[in-house]
């Protein structure tokens, strides 16, 4: 009798054990990124990747949500992403709205699992639970850098971009906000910009210079106005893109 009470007990813990070993374990997803630089043209897109380490049977979906967004109307895609049944990885497009895209202007669009997503009997590769896109219009012509140091006055500095190459009078083309922020601080404005020939004009609104400071222009990485320095209301330099 106590024979047949162990193996009954044995053969129950067998049992147990198979069947709970037969239970499927959770499915641990991740990003595949961790952090990505996007240069966009027209067409550009980006696929956001969500992967896990074991094919599913079903179909695995991972809701997704942005943390950090630089607006809406930036960039379009949809919030979750399907891993196929039987497929390591599955993704999201990332489309973006390259006119409303400035030169030079870097945005950063951060998008995590969302806590939904647990709740479908998925837990988190804690190795990479976000992603953050950086992104920013590519130039395709010429990469023209403005760079300025201000001095203790920052809020009276600005700066004119002109176009000369069929009007010596100049078209405008850009004209920077004037920099309160950065007190004694070099500060850079990228501009992408076609053969021709061009003019810069760095103004302080009050009239007495900018102080140990003043402005430098470089061309696809190569200085084309060397630091100039303003000493009145305004300094202007020329320089040509070939």
């Amino acid at each position: 009798m106590y024979l047949l009470l162990l193996l009954a007990v044995g053969i129950s813990s067998c049992s147990t054990e198979d069947a709970l070993l037969s239970v499927d374990a959770p499915m641990a997803v991740s990003f595949d990124e961790s952090a990505v630089r996007v240069e966009v043209e027209e067409t550009t897109t980006y696929d956001v990747v969500v992967s896990t380490l074991k094919a599913s049977t079903t179909d695995i979906v991972v809701d997704l949500e942005v943390t950090t967004d630089p607006g809406a109307d930036f960039y379009s895609m949809t919030p979750s992403v399907t891993i196929p049944a039987g497929q390591l990885s599955g993704s999201s497009t990332l489309s973006f709205n390259h006119s409303l895209l400035e030169f030079g202007k870097e945005l950063k669009l951060s998008i995590g699992i969302a806590d939904s997503t647990r709740n479908n009997g998925v837990i988190l590769n804690e190795e990479r639970t976000s992603t953050t896109i950086t992104f920013v219009k590519k130039c395709t012509l010429n990469d023209v850098v403005v760079s300025i140091t201000t001095d203790d006055y920052p809020e009276e500095t600005l700066f004119q971009l002109y176009d000369v190459t069929s009007d010596p009078n100049g078209e405008l083309l850009f004209q920077s906000p004037t920099y309160d922020d950065y007190p004694e601080q070099t500060v850079t404005q990228q501009l992408c910009l076609g053969t021709g020939n061009y003019a810069i004009v760095v103004y302080d609104l009050y009239g007495d210079g900018i102080v140990g400071g003043g402005f430098s222009v470089s061309v696809n990485g190569n200085e084309e106005v060397p630091l100039t320095p303003v000493t009145g209301s305004s300094a202007v330099a020329f320089f040509d893109i070939l």
